[in-house]
């Protein structure tokens, strides 16, 4: 048994209607000095991606060194070119794992901060420092636990 009321003009015009009042009611209760919590975790996600990686490359430069060690070591040009290869694999995927960890990190820290954040704001009715405080302390506290180093 098909629904008669999806397609009557009327019913579609006030459902449309009611979609749009409410989209727009939501877009404009937003409270001034709050953020959006998307924008800033796509920013966090890049920060620390390009924050992982270059801590990745920095840190994988004594690792060049012994490459470079087993390089002198040998005569055979195969070798070298095959060791070469290897070290150079094995420092893309160490820059590219550095990147990723980094970005989810950092943008998982800056959703649950800034959401939190609005949370706050959203239910005192205010957007002032405490809110800034108990969402850094909340997510810092989150994070504190559940970190690995």
């Amino acid at each position: 048994m098909k629904c008669v009321c999806l397609y009557h003009p009327e019913f579609i015009q006030l459902l449309v209607s009611l979609i749009l009042s409410n989209f727009l009611y939501q877009a404009s209760a937003k409270l001034a000095g709050t953020v959006n919590w998307g924008t800033t975790t796509v920013i966090g996600i890049f920060a620390g991606m390009l924050y992982g990686g270059s801590k990745e490359a920095a840190a994988s430069v004594s690792k060049d060194a012994e490459v470079t060690l087993k390089l002198g070591s040998t005569e055979d040009k195969r070798e070298q070119y095959r060791l070469m290869k290897d070290a150079m694999e094995k420092r893309f995927i160490r820059v590219t794992r550095g990147s990723i960890v980094g970005g989810v990190c950092l943008g998982m820290f800056t959703a649950t901060f800034y959401s939190l954040q609005n949370l706050l704001a959203e239910q005192q009715g205010v957007h002032d420092v405490f809110n800034i405080v108990g969402a850094g302390s909340a997510t810092a506290s989150a994070f504190g636990l559940t970190c690995k180093k």
